[in-house]
């Protein structure tokens, strides 16, 4: 069992699903997609849920079950989706010492979720984006085996302070950026070579790079540039893939049919880490991030998915295709 400090979001989940939501074409729309509702209608729901969220308390909860120590730093608010948090992940074994708590809104997501799986997210982010780094115990981070850092919406000077602090006193770091980090690409940049793990999406992956989005090979040698000592990339049903000492090893999805796929990218994060926590070879972590992925995606919300300890091993006993090369 290894020491976790997670720093990410908590926000109290709000989850829908209904039969009525549609996704559909639609080229004004980043992606081509957009999952509507004619203006002014009302939706009947088939499946509801209350509960914790946050890609903080994702990962957490996430780690924790996977059999690791877990502290979480985040921040609530003063208030009833505050005690509803604190209640959940009390329940995980969580240690919330490290919580903080603030006299505004405990943050909120609404979740929309398709009969496909598919899912939109409209999030109040509240007291969870106002995290004090003052207010901050860095002597517990100076004991941790490893931290892992999700997306602060944009508060680069914090991360910046985390990473460094992290690299100087010989703490592993792993970090899952947001949109708000990769929009400041020059500062992201440059804090990636110290960082123990690095992980974002293919789309990210383009963005942050300047490659095409169809050019993946020139997108994995540009990353692997960056420094990183493990960076994944994840190609939501085709896969994901990681980059170790300039090897670059594919790995098909887990054929699952998709219940919802909140959380997935975060349960991916969560089994990658426990691997690399546990001495797994790279092909052993990335494919329990696949297995974490897949079984998060077959239930409804963002935690009811997340494996075990104990359940890990039926995922690694089944067969993925697998491609490894040098770039």
């Amino acid at each position: 069992m290894q020491k976790v400090i997670v720093v990410g979001a908590a926000v109290v989940d709000v989850l829908l699903k209904s039969k009525a939501l549609k996704t559909i074409k639609g080229h004004q729309m980043p992606g081509g997609l957009a999952m509507c509702e004619v203006v002014g209608g009302k939706l009947e729901a088939e499946e509801s849920m209350v509960s914790s969220g946050g890609g903080g308390t994702n990962v957490a909860v996430g780690l924790r079950r996977l059999g690791e120590a877990v502290k979480m730093i985040s921040r609530i608010g003063n208030d009833d989706l505050g005690e509803v948090m604190t209640k959940q992940l009390e329940k995980e074994g969580l240690d919330l010492s490290l919580l903080q708590k603030g006299n505004g809104k405990t943050g909120l997501s609404v979740v929309l979720v398709s009969t496909d799986g598919a899912r939109s997210i409209v999030t109040y982010r509240g007291e969870s984006g106002l995290i004090d780094s003052s207010k901050i115990n860095w002597q517990e981070i100076i004991k941790a085996d490893w931290i892992q850092v999700s997306s602060l919406g944009g508060e680069m000077q914090f991360l910046e302070d985390l990473i460094l602090f992290a690299f100087n006193n010989g703490v592993k770091i792993g970090f899952n950026p947001g949109r708000k980090e990769l929009d400041q690409k020059d500062r992201l940049v440059k804090v990636i070579p110290k960082l123990d793990f690095f992980n974002l999406n293919r789309m990210e992956a383009s963005v942050l790079t300047g490659v095409s989005y169809e050019d993946e090979k020139e997108i994995v040698k540009k990353i692997a540039d960056y420094g990183c000592r493990v960076t994944a990339i994840t190609d939501g049903k085709k896969g994901a893939s990681v980059v170790v000492n300039r090897t670059w090893i594919k790995m098909d999805a887990f054929p699952v049919d998709s219940v919802d796929d909140t959380g997935a990218g975060d349960a991916f994060v969560c089994g990658i880490v426990a691997g690399i926590l546990q001495h797994k070879k790279p092909e052993e972590y990335l494919k329990m991030g696949l297995g974490s992925g897949a079984s998060q995606v077959m239930k409804l919300g963002a935690k009811d998915g997340l494996l075990y300890k104990n359940d890990m091993g039926r995922w690694m006993a089944k067969k993925l295709k697998m491609v490894e090369e040098n770039i």
